[in-house]
């Protein structure tokens, strides 16, 4: 290719106009207190700790070499219709206030190992001559002038912090997707109900002036991820996306395009207020917590973001007034699923990217049911409290069970959770046993009934079924292909997160190529029945296949 010309003309249009300024300390702080140098809502949050503030005034001391700090040049109309020329900061917020905070008595130095005669000082006891020393020192500043091509002035900051240790990833994709559907998340942080729900996690306290945030807007990124996962859902396949940061990014890009696929910011803002009210009603000061029968009861003290994922978007279905009478039974049948679940569990503690789908799903089915049939947790709620109310102690080991969510009860009998160890929801007088991968298997398809023995027979059965079907053909071996637990040998075992791998040969050997496929059964038996419905759907003569599940 010739580069000629027109490549020279387009550079010109998209090149950044910049100019590098040197000014004073002095001079720069006059600026921030006047306003003329602005830290925008877009930007990320302070979270310099006081050592890292500390060790940067002793650079500026000793004359070390710092990066520039990038500015964005913006004209704005000002009184008497007067243009007013503002400097954005875009890169280089931690060093300016950290600046602002030494001069303004935030900072006290503290640690200094080269100018240790300045530890526990604060600026304004320092000598005159030092301050002054201190205000004249220079630092340069680049400028970013207004004349920059508008899509190319803020893609500046993503160039800049790409290889930052410093930003996380939701504080990067705060300054690198700015706009109206940002603005929106961060205004939906700031909801009332919503930081009620967030105060008792110490996370989220407000930072003291001067002091990081410790949040470094997780709280933005917990909204974000609900409207993702919430309008990425796939209802014809039942499966929410992987919550990755890919995913999330994809979502706000195909926000800031405005897809008329999406909701409104209106109706996601309605969702979130109405979802959050009946998280606050159903858990009762125990939301977004993981629960842990062997330790007795909700045992985390810090936010737990599988917990969120799945309390949110599981109520998200529901109107206020379809729980609002069931948030009880609701939340017992909750800790129900946390103490004797083993796939759920697993979810909610490992893999947690990979496993939305199947903690999400699970607690979903289950809470559907609630909701259509609420007499048979009524009932077991109302055994449960009548024989704790009488005698709190376990019928297997006499001790005291000191809460009534430490409580369960099985045939008539009060037992201490941590000595249970099966899902005991009393179900017509009977014991409810929970299925496993070793649990007999029936499904059925084009008119006829299947019975496996187990879940990996009925695995086997149904990819016989395939591969009887589409006879090697390279379209059809190429669109299981496309399934991320269907692979080779080799590319499932670099997939797979499990220790103890499973893959079920699909017996499909791709002409030409000598490729042998298999199905990875490695999840549990939840994720693999959604994983066996998934596949089906590819194929028209698996239509009417159903699992009795």
């Amino acid at each position: 290719m010739v580069v000629g010309n027109d490549f020279l003309a387009n550079l010109r249009k998209v090149q950044v106009v910049k100019k590098t300024i040197t000014r004073s300390i002095r001079d720069l702080i006059a600026d921030r207190r006047s306003g003329k140098i602005t830290i925008p809502e877009y930007q990320r949050n302070f979270v310099w700790d006081n050592s890292k503030q500390c060790r940067f005034i002793e650079s500026i001391f000793l004359q070390i070499p710092i990066p520039p700090i990038f500015m964005l040049e913006k004209l704005e109309s000002g009184e008497n219709q007067n243009t007013e020329v503002i400097f954005e900061v875009i890169d280089g917020v931690q060093r300016v206030t950290t600046i602002v905070n030494f001069v303004s008595g935030f900072l006290k130095l503290s640690g200094l190992e080269t100018l240790p005669d300045l530890n526990q000082a604060k600026f304004s006891a320092l000598p005159l001559n030092i301050r002054s020393l201190f205000e004249e020192r220079q630092i340069d500043t680049i400028i970013i002038e207004s004349g920059t091509n508008p899509e190319i002035q803020f893609e500046v900051f993503g160039r800049l912090n790409q290889g930052s240790v410093s930003l996380n990833a939701q504080e990067l994709r705060n300054c690198t997707f700015h706009g109206e559907f940002n603005n929106f998340l961060v205004n939906c942080s700031r909801n009332t109900t919503y930081r009620k729900l967030l105060e008792p996690f110490g996370k989220f306290d407000s930072p003291k002036e001067g002091k990081p945030d410790k949040s470094r807007m997780f709280d933005v990124e917990l909204i974000l991820r609900f409207f993702a996962l919430y309008e990425l859902f796939d209802s014809d396949l039942n499966r929410y996306p992987e919550s990755r940061g890919e995913t999330l990014n994809g979502y706000m890009r195909k926000r800031n395009s405005n897809s008329d696929d999406l909701k409104s910011m209106e109706d996601l803002e309605i969702m979130f207020e109405k979802v959050i009210e009946m998280v606050a009603i159903v858990f009762n000061g125990n939301h977004f917590r993981s629960f842990s029968r062997k330790k007795g009861g909700i045992s985390s003290s810090t936010l737990n973001q599988s917990i969120f994922d799945i309390q949110m978007l599981s109520l998200a279905d529901y109107e206020i007034n379809q729980v609002s009478d069931k948030s009880e039974i609701i939340y017992e049948t909750f800790l129900d699923i946390s103490s004797y679940d083993i796939d759920f569990i697993d979810a909610t503690s490992k893999a947690t990217n990979s496993k939305v789908n199947s903690r999400v799903i699970s607690w979903k089915n289950r809470l559907k049911d609630v909701i259509e049939n609420p007499q048979k947790y009524i009932s077991k709620l109302s055994s449960k409290r009548e024989l704790f109310n009488v005698s709190p102690f376990c019928t297997e080991t006499g001790e005291r069970i000191d809460s009534l969510d430490q409580a369960d009860v099985m045939e008539g009998k009060l037992y201490h959770r941590n000595n249970l160890s099966e899902n005991d929801i009393i179900k017509s007088g009977k014991k409810k046993t929970r299925s496993s991968k070793k649990t007999p298997v029936s499904f059925r398809l084009n008119g006829s009934n299947y019975q496996a023995d187990d879940l990996n027979d009925a695995i086997q059965q149904i990819l016989d079924i395939v591969q009887e079907n589409i006879q090697n053909s390279n379209f059809d071996i190429d669109r299981l292909h496309t399934l991320n637990f269907i692979g080779t040998h080799e590319e499932l075992r670099k997939k797979s997160t499990k220790r103890d791998k499973n893959f079920k040969s699909t017996k499909i050997d791709k002409p030409g190529c000598g490729t042998l496929l298999y199905f990875d059964a490695s999840e549990g038996r939840n994720e693999i029945l959604m994983q066996i419905r998934e596949m089906a759907k590819l194929f028209a003569f698996m239509k009417d296949f159903s699992i009795q599940d």
